[in-house]
């Protein structure tokens, strides 16, 4: 099921689901936020890869870089309404919103490093990262990356380092003590649904997995494609240990 589920959102992505069709699909939608926020979520990479590089440009008094860098942020985010189809009505009229007025504070910034205004340039530097962080919050826990480790929060800890089932102490320890959002931060994914029969796929979303991206559960090692995916398979092994199979199980058949 998962499997079709993937499919129809990557031909959505195309523009080629009918609206009713695609309608349905999202009411019994019960895929990874990252895997249906997958298209937003490899330009919010970009988008943050921007801000650092801003950031560090800023910092180092390099105004004649921050005109370029800007624009790029910004190209990136206005596109982000076209590809995050499944927020709430009310949350993508706030988004094109913030898109609006992040466009504006982009171009502000340019002009005030165009003018060498350092002042003026961190000021508005400042204020579009408040924007990037608002629209960020528009979005569920864990659809976008990070760009960076965030804490263990209390549910973490309650997931990735307490045994049950099949998730052993040993497998915390194998795992590092953390959480996969902590050990990959940064990570974006890209969720390719383009896999050959035999070939290895994700024990969640059936897309490809990353082998940078693997996890230990029950002794055994396995490869994911997101960290939300581990996430949602270590509670799998947890609470329904017996529905869990070998690593090699996990094939396209």
């Amino acid at each position: 099921m998962k499997k079709q589920f993937v499919l129809v959102i990557l031909l959505a992505m195309m523009g080629a689901v009918p609206a009713p069709i695609l309608a349905q699909v999202k009411t019994a939608n019960t895929l990874p936020a990252a895997v249906r926020f997958a298209k937003a979520g490899e330009t919010w990479g970009q988008v943050l890869a921007d801000r650092k590089a801003l950031a560090k440009a800023i910092a180092e008094k390099r105004l004649a870089d921050v005109h370029d860098l800007a624009f790029s942020l910004r190209d990136g985010v206005v596109t982000l309404p076209y590809k995050s189809g499944d927020l709430t009505g009310a949350k993508k009229a706030t988004l094109q919103k913030q898109v609006a007025l992040l466009a504006g504070v982009a171009d502000q910034l340019h002009a005030h490093a165009d003018a060498k205004n350092l002042a003026k340039t961190k000021i508005a530097f400042a204020r579009l990262t408040k924007m990037l962080d608002a629209i960020a919050a528009l979005y569920p826990a864990s659809a976008l990356p990070s760009g960076e480790a965030r804490p263990l929060t209390a549910a973490d800890k309650a997931l990735f380092l307490v045994p049950g089932g099949a998730y052993t102490e040993a497998d915390i320890k194998a795992n590092g003590n953390t959480s996969p959002y902590v050990k990959f931060a940064g990570y974006v994914p890209s969720h390719d649904a383009q896999v050959k029969s035999g070939e290895p796929v994700c024990p969640i979303s059936e897309t490809r997995p990353d082998p940078a991206l693997q996890w230990t559960v029950g002794g055994k090692e396995y490869t994911f494609c997101c960290p939300p995916c581990i996430a949602e398979f270590v509670q799998k092994a947890k609470k329904t240990p017996g529905a869990i199979r070998s690593p090699e199980d996990y094939r396209k058949p």
